[in-house]
């Protein structure tokens, strides 16, 4: 790992345990639910929370890419693709959560918006600035 990664490894565990508090919250039934004043709350979060993961993972990964059926794929935004949509599936079996295409398709719109950003990241701004200090 290099160590102008590290800081983006951390950020992505760091990001990752809270996203599992939420997710818990939200299967025991802890987080409110319609409660919020904000309209489309549960849309705007699923975009956000969803999207920095694809975000996170993707510079803590370097980016890195695979190749999957003659395409270059980057790997951790696809990884947290197959997380959400399966995650979104196993609400159906929960008593307390339940399957919503607009959480899903917030979900995916948000790993796209994300990704996007991650890619004109420059990984090595970081360590530039660290050098020139």
């Amino acid at each position: 790992m290099k160590s102008s990664n590290k800081g983006w490894v951390f950020a992505f565990w760091f990001y990752f345990g809270i996203l599992i508090a939420i997710s818990a919250s939200a299967y025991l039934k802890i987080l409110p639910v319609k409660s919020s004043v904000i309209p489309f709350y549960d849309t705007i979060g699923h975009f956000v929370l969803v999207g920095l993961a694809a975000f996170f993972s993707h510079l803590a990964l370097n980016k890195r890419r695979i190749n999957f059926l003659n395409f270059s794929l980057p790997l951790a935004p696809s990884l947290v693709v197959i997380c959400s949509i399966v995650d979104e599936f196993l609400q159906r079996l929960s008593p307390n959560r339940s399957f919503d295409l607009t959480d899903l398709a917030a979900n995916l719109v948000g790993i796209l918006f994300f990704y996007w950003l991650a890619e004109r990241w420059n990984l090595n701004k970081s360590s530039a600035h660290r050098g020139a200090r």
